[in-house]
């Protein structure tokens, strides 16, 4: 069985109500968690439409998970958005992901850092390219970063 679910083609950060309600969910979540350590394998919600008419939705521990950390962010005031790994990206989603201008993104595409696909004349990276190369920057400002604080120490300078 195949699902889709319904995409925004603008993300959107939640407003002031919204992120106290997500405040006020992720802690009520992380508090029932923390003593049931069995529901974390999965959780069940009820509809709250009509109490005689009250459905039930399991959950699986993944969505659960997963439901933790969109209420955590949320609260945060972030934007999230939610995609499945294989998911193709046009350079703009991609630059935005990386928060780099999309002709620096296409400059890194055209160098060959991040692996691409041309759909007509349109360049399509995979989600899951855009992630490892942000991943493989981390790690390396991260061992730069770790260098020069040595080199400091190494040479008796405070910061």
């Amino acid at each position: 069985m195949t699902f889709t679910t319904e995409t925004h083609s603008k993300p959107r950060a939640p407003d002031s109500a919204e992120t106290e309600q997500a405040a006020r969910a992720a802690e009520l979540l992380q508090a029932y968690l923390a003593g049931h350590s069995d529901a974390v394998a999965s959780l069940q919600l009820h509809t709250a439409d009509q109490p005689s008419d009250s459905q039930v939705i399991d959950l699986p521990a993944p969505a659960v998970s997963l439901l933790r950390e969109i209420l955590a962010e949320l609260a945060n005031g972030s934007v999230v958005t939610v995609a499945a790994p294989h998911s193709e990206l046009t350079t703009q989603q991609a630059a935005d992901l990386l928060n780099v201008s999309r002709p620096y993104l296409v400059g890194l595409l055209e160098n060959r850092a991040i692996p691409f696909r041309r759909v007509g004349n349109r360049r399509r990276v995979r989600l899951t390219d855009v992630l490892a190369y942000r991943r493989r920057e981390e790690l390396e400002r991260q061992r730069i970063l770790d260098e020069l604080t040595a080199e400091a120490e190494h040479l008796g300078l405070e910061y």
